[in-house]
């Protein structure tokens, strides 16, 4: 009887979420005052990137988990507008505004602890472009039930939301999904900590570009993976010194060219898994 009741316990399912709340910010900065404070109960990531700065291409990744050169126009459904999940999209700046609005609902209503809030941006400045002001937004996840209140500095992606969530709340994620899933990394669970992220811009523009980060390492490339800009944010935050040229950086970026073309060719970037460039 011990024993069978013990095979009952060990398949018993992980609980999941009451409901999930997804607010998506059209415009924020990576770290916008009081944010700390009012995203308290979750886990906050200081290194989340957005898998492109347009605001309409940015959102469709975190609601797909697909990248946007990945995405089928008519065919890339959001796979988390379902019955459970509620999308708050916020205007440029207002965010954070959304996020402690949210909370406090939830407080009044006592439902906090076992609903899923999931804040984050579809890019951090006004532009398209690759410096950290415009790629680099803010990102949180709470679950009080089961996820600790922490700041983590592993690097996630908007698509890796999605595969996230999904997880968390007991959903396989669909085979072409491309975002990681860090639900290890918010449970506190033994888990592959993700060493490099992807970004894209100006997809399907002649001046199209891709994104890497690697530690404090960040390249900038073509599609075909041409280099354009090596930067050590660690040294230089400000992005004001560009290494791509430096004799002493020749190794550094052909390091970082192979981790980026094994993104591509992972990603289906412009190039077929067999490694043939498509036409």
């Amino acid at each position: 009887m011990l024993l069978g009741a013990c095979a009952v316990a060990a398949e018993k399912p992980a609980p999941t979420p009451s409901a999930v709340v997804l607010i998506v910010a059209d415009r924020e900065p990576a770290s916008p005052s009081g944010f700390v404070v009012e995203a308290a109960r979750g886990v906050r990531f200081t290194r989340a990137y957005t898998a492109d700065p347009d605001s309409t291409r940015g959102r469709e990744a975190v609601l797909s988990g697909r990248f946007p050169h990945a995405a089928v126009e008519g065919r890339d459904l959001p796979v988390l507008l379902g019955a459970r999940c509620t999308l708050v999209q916020a205007k440029a700046g207002t965010g954070v505004a959304a996020l402690w609005e949210t909370l406090r609902g939830l407080e009044r209503a006592g439902t906090i602890d076992d609903t899923l809030v999931a804040f984050t941006a579809c890019r951090g400045g006004d532009d398209e472009s690759w410096f950290e002001k415009s790629v680099h937004v803010p990102m949180m996840i709470q679950w009080p039930r089961r996820i600790r209140a922490d700041v983590t500095d592993v690097l996630a992606s908007g698509v890796d939301l999605a595969p996230t969530i999904l997880a968390l709340c007991g959903v396989a994620a669909p085979d072409a999904i491309q975002g990681r899933d860090l639900s290890a990394t918010l449970l506190g669970s033994a888990g592959d900590r993700p060493e490099s992220i992807y970004a894209e811009g100006r997809v399907g523009t002649a001046d199209s570009w891709r994104m890497m980060v690697r530690g404090l390492d960040k390249l900038v490339f073509t599609p075909d993976l041409r280099i354009l800009h090596l930067y050590n944010l660690g040294q230089d935050p400000e992005e004001t010194t560009d290494l791509a040229r430096e004799i002493s950086e020749e190794r550094k970026c052909d390091e970082l060219r192979a981790i980026a073309a094994d993104w591509r060719r992972r990603l289906s970037d412009e190039i077929d898994p067999s490694g043939l460039k498509r036409r």
